[in-house]
């Protein structure tokens, strides 16, 4: 990346939909974290629909990181307990982009909103135990591990998993 590029980051609208589509696909091919349901079978008013009922809730955030008005990473955060009102984040970049803090600039402000927009009262997440790298930065801005798993990836490939739960310092 250029010293003359800059990433900005965007709330995610629907009108984004179909670039959204695109770089959730381009992610999974690169890589077995993405773990959506049915992604290849995903239209583009199917997230439209999605971003709209996303936009109006205090439990849901999809921001993106935008380079040259092309989206290169998303971070998300839905809610996925209704009794314990807790909220799972999920973050991607695009591989050529790994290692430039796209990651950890999309964590940020995803634990920015937790801390100061959100309805939700946690926030966790699960990797991949073999996954060191996003492991490190998790713990970094402060999330903690409170389990194990296992899940199967985006491959149908059984993996360990790490969940994680942030804790507000």
């Amino acid at each position: 990346m250029s010293d003359t590029k800059e990433v900005t980051l965007k709330m995610a609208v629907t009108e984004d939909a179909k670039a959204v589509l695109q770089l959730l696909r381009q992610i999974n091919r690169e890589t077995a974290v993405v773990m959506i349901d049915h992604l290849s079978s995903l239209t583009v008013a199917d997230e439209q629909a999605a971003l709209h009922e996303m936009s109006v809730r205090s439990d849901c955030l999809v921001l993106l990181a935008v380079l040259d008005q092309e989206p290169v990473g998303i971070v998300t955060i839905t809610k996925v307990d209704e009794e314990a009102n807790a909220g799972e984040l999920g973050v991607a970049v695009l591989k050529k982009y790994w290692n430039h803090g796209i990651g950890t600039l999309l964590v940020n402000e995803a634990i920015y909103w937790f801390q100061n927009y959100s309805s939700l009262a946690h926030l966790v997440l699960d990797v991949f135990k073999n996954n060191s790298r996003a492991r490190h930065l998790y713990q970094k801005l402060g999330f903690i591990q409170t389990s194990t798993a296992s899940h199967k990836d985006s491959r149908r490939i059984q993996q360990d998993v790490i969940l994680m739960e942030f804790v507000n310092h």
